[in-house]
């Protein structure tokens, strides 16, 4: 796959910009700074809507989302293509997708709720609240704690189980299936990718709080966030009146063609079982920019964007990013330094859906994309966004 680079963006920037007269000096100098933030904003939000449509086209994905957060307003929300090949039903803002991994952010913020009530604590032992849950190696088994779980470090090979995600099983007998499994390294030491066992969180929480994980989920995150659209199962999303498909992508005839919703990653909700409309997605991109402290406090943020484990060797997809120098991984979450920055990030797949969420520390701005089906433009759509307002900064000083 082809990444994108910037040179035509720079092309098309410098062009604009040659007609742009400079601004009149106005009395209130804080009022004219105010003013040429905006100016700029807009600027960029507008170029970088013909940047991303030229690519979505170019990608002839059926249909997709986007929404960009600044400081904390909404500054970007759009639907791009249809929610099923061959209609003209157009995807809004207000269209349902799968999240898929990006469920996993969304479970940590969670868990920050939960640590700032005092209903879970980071170093708290699995089976303190999961008795059901071992492994072979006992021992290790009684020292995973709920940091292990979140940042993939628990010693297990990576994706341990996830069969028995496809096959259906109910999250407390995948559980159960644990006491099989051996380990390849001491937790804490080695970064393995999980999605099962990423979900076993779930049992300590409804354990501290005598509450579901998905009542958890709706009366600590999506009400008070005002996430109306965001759900947790399968039928939610197959009786709703606004989703996006599941399309595949046949590399033969070079053409996609509607696939089924399936009963996947529900059984595992912390790990992929959320849906959510790209306005829940908004809303959501306040609270990792600090804006919702009612629902999770700064400390606990940082705590779960805190680097627990360098995956540098294993994370090839981001080390392949144009500025990326070292990634790690959190809770939940993954941490890239670039160009010279922290950037937060998570990308999901399931169901042929994808998704792909940014948080730029640094310049306190966020931005998710929300796709039905696998397409060229998926991989570098992070990366070129970082770019692009890379450059627009850069291109704050001449306009």
């Amino acid at each position: 796959m082809k990444l994108f680079t910037t040179l035509g963006i720079i092309v098309l920037l410098l062009g604009c910009t040659s007609k742009e007269q400079l601004p009149e000096f106005k009395e209130n100098p804080a009022a004219n700074a105010v003013d040429q933030d905006k100016k700029s904003l807009d600027f960029f939000l507008e170029h970088y809507d013909k940047f991303f449509t030229t690519n979505f086209n170019i990608s002839e994905c059926p249909g997709a989302a986007v929404v960009i957060v600044k400081d904390s307003t909404v500054v970007y929300k759009k639907g791009f293509g249809v929610k099923e090949i061959g209609t003209q039903d157009s995807v809004d803002v207000n269209t349902v997708f799968r999240i898929a991994s990006l469920s996993k952010g969304v479970t940590s913020v969670l868990a920050g709720n939960l640590v700032d009530r005092k209903e879970l604590k980071w170093n708290q032992k699995i089976r303190k609240s999961v008795p059901s849950f071992t492994l072979r190696d006992k021992a290790q088994a009684k020292r995973l704690t709920i940091s292990h779980t979140l940042s993939h470090t628990t010693g297990l090979y990576k994706y341990t189980n996830t069969k028995l995600i496809h096959r259906g099983m109910s999250l407390p007998n995948i559980i159960a299936s644990f006491r099989k499994n051996g380990v390849v390294a001491k937790e804490g030491t080695a970064y393995a990718y999980q999605n099962a066992m990423f979900s076993v969180v779930e049992k300590a929480m409804e354990h501290g709080t005598n509450v579901s994980f998905d009542a958890l989920l709706r009366e600590r995150i999506f009400s008070p966030a005002g996430m109306q659209d965001a759900s947790t199962d399968y039928n939610t999303i197959k009786n709703h009146n606004n989703v996006a498909l599941p399309h595949r992508y046949n590399h033969y005839s070079k053409k996609y063609y509607l696939t089924s919703l399936h009963q996947n990653y529900y059984n595992v909700i912390a790990a992929g079982g959320i849906n959510a409309s790209i306005t829940d997605m908004g809303e959501y991109l306040k609270i990792l920019l600090g804006n919702r402290p009612d629902i999770i406090s700064r400390e606990s943020l940082a705590e779960i964007f805190n680097p627990v484990i360098c995956t540098s060797e294993d994370d090839t997809y981001v080390n392949l990013w144009q500025g990326v120098s070292d990634s790690f991984y959190a809770k939940g979450w993954r941490v890239l330094h670039y160009n010279g920055r922290t950037i937060v990030y998570h990308g999901g797949n399931v169901n042929q859906y994808k998704g792909q969420l940014v948080v730029d520390l640094t310049n306190n701005i966020a931005m998710c994309v929300l796709f039905n089906a696998p397409n060229s433009y998926n991989g570098p759509v992070v990366p070129t966004f970082l770019n692009y307002y890379d450059f627009y900064k850069e291109m704050r000083a001449i306009l």
